[in-house]
């Protein structure tokens, strides 16, 4: 699994497309308490995001911490990765584990308008 989440981080979508169709890797399967796409939410990997969503990835789950793949995305700023996640029908009214909404959460502008219009 180490080999798939070096792929995720470093955006190798390639790498990451050979292991999940030549391994049959579930891509809602946990590694270290996170989904592949919170891995790639994370990092801003955007075509990840897209490969991963598009097999079938849960635009919804969350980690071992309860922050989903929406979460981690706006946290990080990823804009890219917060409008593919949220095209795909991630939930934009969530909490962080503190209490805060995702929309206060947000700190680019970009985020925070995405978030309104879902």
């Amino acid at each position: 699994m180490s080999e798939l989440v070096w792929g995720i981080k470093n955006g190798d979508l390639e790498q990451v497309r050979d292991i999940v169709e030549n391994k049959n890797i579930d891509v809602n399967q946990m590694i270290d308490g996170r989904t592949p796409l919170h891995y790639a939410a994370d990092y801003g990997q955007s075509e990840v995001v897209r490969y991963l969503l598009d097999k079938g990835a849960n635009a919804n789950a969350t980690d071992k911490h309860g922050i989903t793949t929406l979460l981690a995305a706006i946290w990080e700023g990823h804009t890219n990765c917060v409008k593919l996640l949220l095209e795909k029908g991630a939930k934009p009214d969530g909490l962080t584990p503190d209490g805060t909404s995702y929309l206060d959460a947000a700190e680019k502008d970009e985020i925070k308008q995405l978030l309104k219009l879902h």
